[in-house]
């Protein structure tokens, strides 16, 4: 599948946002079901509208409005690692906007929930911190433009 080219939101929990800043928990991958990519929507499909009403169950909602290229240009100077992200557009029945940021490290996609000890044998650092570093880079971009749903 191709990368999506365009613009995505990532639909804010009020708990994520604090004086216009969004959290890096925002970002990320459920572990109690394994999730492969950090679920956004298409702001220029058809039925974007339609779809933020579906997801959210109060309106309004904010949303962090973000470029794909810009995601895909995201770097961490902190890491030497090979960090690439990309967006596709995930088959959804319900909600036809839907798509995904995947993150790959070193070749390997990152999965919520499962270990990276590669990561830690290779830099003597802690996963965790790696994936926070990408959880904080993705984040800061979501900051940039905050935009508020009113429906």
């Amino acid at each position: 599948m191709d990368d999506y080219k365009g613009n995505v939101a990532r639909l804010l929990k009020s708990i994520w946002i604090s004086d216009g800043v969004v959290s890096s928990a925002a970002f990320n991958l459920r572990p109690q079901i394994h999730e492969t990519y950090i679920s956004v929507l298409r702001s220029e499909a058809e039925s974007f509208s339609n779809d933020i009403k579906m997801v959210c169950r109060e309106l309004p909602t904010t949303y962090a409005l973000m470029n794909t290229e810009s995601i895909k240009a995201l770097k961490i100077d902190t890491l030497k690692d090979d960090i690439k992200y990309s967006v596709k557009p995930i088959d959804n029945y319900k909600i036809k906007s839907h798509a995904g940021i995947f993150i790959t490290i070193n070749g390997q996609r990152l999965v919520g929930g499962e270990p990276f000890e590669s990561l830690e044998l290779k830099r003597g650092q802690s996963a965790d911190c790696i994936l926070l570093e990408i959880r904080k880079a993705i984040a800061k971009l979501a900051s940039k433009r905050l935009v508020q749903f009113k429906g």
